[in-house]
């Protein structure tokens, strides 16, 4: 039997996303049929920098209405970009609309963490990454990004209390590894779930999966289960 979780939003903690900053260009697989996919719906017409994807402002949103947050919620700041493109005089205009209301938790994430060390980010700011699988050789195939090797490296060394980890889309990887990368960096949750669309990823098989979870579980992570299904064969 197949089992599925999944959510409309990205994460179902966030209770919005807020994109003063769009675009990214490490042209992952997987984002082309969902951040892009879901950009070209709406931007067609609108703005053409969105619909292409490519990095760039939209000042006009740093001052919009932003919803309270509550317990474990977030805003997802910049969820439609990766902020490694964003210069940094524009980036500190984010972060200081993020420290005038320190009663609101906000989501960044990079899958370059290295680019967090640009600026001072306050406290109720979670910076977070992607780590789909440990190994290079796999990620390097769907991406232009950093490797996750570098990645949990870099996010290890950020000096920064809350952290968290997203290993989505899931591909094949080496449980030991992930279990200790996971416990360095110590997230203080972690997103685990397969590719929501069909990206022809190497997927590991469903009890793997679940044996990561058991074991996250074990060692007091919060887990949240996003798309969970018995695997694809990749093409």
């Amino acid at each position: 039997m197949t089992t599925t979780r999944s959510q409309t939003n990205m994460y179902s903690l966030s209770v919005t996303q807020w994109n003063p900053w769009v675009g990214c260009r490490y042209k992952c697989d997987c984002c082309r049929s969902s951040f892009q996919a879901q950009l070209k719906r709406w931007a067609k017409g609108e703005c053409q920098d969105c619909y292409d994807f490519v990095p760039h402002r939209h000042p006009e949103r740093l001052t919009q209405p932003l919803p309270r947050t509550h317990y474990l919620q977030f805003i997802f700041a910049c969820a439609s970009s990766d902020i490694a493109f964003c210069p940094k005089d524009y980036l500190q205009r984010i972060i200081d609309r993020i420290r005038r209301e320190p009663d609101k938790t906000f989501l960044i994430q990079s899958k370059s963490p290295d680019t967090f060390n640009r600026v001072a980010f306050p406290k109720n700011v979670i910076l977070g990454t992607t780590l789909e699988t440990n190994r290079d050789d796999l990620a390097c195939t769907f991406s232009k990004a950093p490797k996750p090797s570098q990645r949990y490296h870099d996010l290890l060394n950020i000096k920064h209390r809350h952290k968290m980890v997203t290993i989505e889309p899931v591909m094949e990887f080496d449980l030991d590894t992930m279990i200790s990368w996971i416990t360095e960096i110590n997230p203080c949750m972690v997103w685990l779930g397969y590719d929501s669309r069909n990206s022809h990823l190497p997927e590991p098989d469903l009890e793997k999966v679940k044996r990561l979870h058991w074991e996250l579980g074990r060692r007091r992570f919060t887990v949240m289960l996003k798309t969970i299904r018995e695997r694809r064969q990749s093409a």
